[in-house]
């Protein structure tokens, strides 16, 4: 027959384990980790499926500098002077995006992929105002580790790949932009107005 204490021990064994075996939540974010100095703006990339955790989106500038690599469910925050940029995200798709920064503002971009009929292509969400995308904000970052560009070994160095590869995705992001027409160009464009304020970010 069983001792109380050989009992108790057995149960907390049998706790622990299921403990273990059950999945964490993730840990919350803290809203101040995406509020923009005064002088500076901030960009936000997400990438927040399941499916894509094993996968990594290169961003990079027309100076094919490395700006971001994100993957594992991440929300990584580059910061950035206030100004024009156009980059380029390359995954499963190569995609070519027009940003327009203000100062004190911080932009989010959604990266995900989305099942095809035999493979995957790249989705490039901007969260702009005044759409369903600016809404989910606080949906996507659930779940995604944030994570800061000075930590990023990838960040302002040239991209590993070959340079005829590099040009080659260049050149089909480019084509893509010039054959889209005006509702393909909004699509994938932020504005300075798109920026979240400190107050905006505030409430996330």
């Amino acid at each position: 027959m069983k001792t109380f204490l050989q009992i108790f021990w057995t149960s907390l064994a049998a706790a622990a384990a299921l403990m273990l075996a059950s999945p964490r939540p993730a840990a919350a974010y803290d809203n101040a980790d995406f509020i923009a100095p005064e002088n500076e703006a901030r960009v936000v990339f997400i990438q927040n499926l399941y499916e894509d955790r094993a996968e990594s989106f290169i961003v990079f500038d027309e100076d094919k500098q490395c700006v971001a690599e994100v993957g594992g469910r991440q929300a990584e925050v580059i910061p950035m002077k206030p100004g024009k940029y156009t980059l380029y995200i390359a995954s499963f798709r190569n995609q070519r995006i027009e940003i327009d920064l203000a100062a004190g503002r911080t932009y989010f971009i959604r990266l995900n992929s989305i099942a095809k009929t035999s493979n995957r292509a790249t989705e490039v969400t901007l969260v702009q105002r005044r759409t369903e995308s600016f809404k989910l904000i606080k949906t996507w970052l659930e779940g995604a580790r944030v994570t800061h560009g000075r930590d990023d070994t990838c960040r302002g160095k040239p991209l590993k790949e070959r340079k005829n590869r590099i040009i080659r995705r260049i050149n089909d992001a480019n084509s893509a932009w010039k054959n889209g027409d005006e509702i393909y160009h909004y699509r994938y464009t932020l504005l300075k107005e798109d920026g979240l304020t400190p107050a905006e970010v505030g409430w996330l």
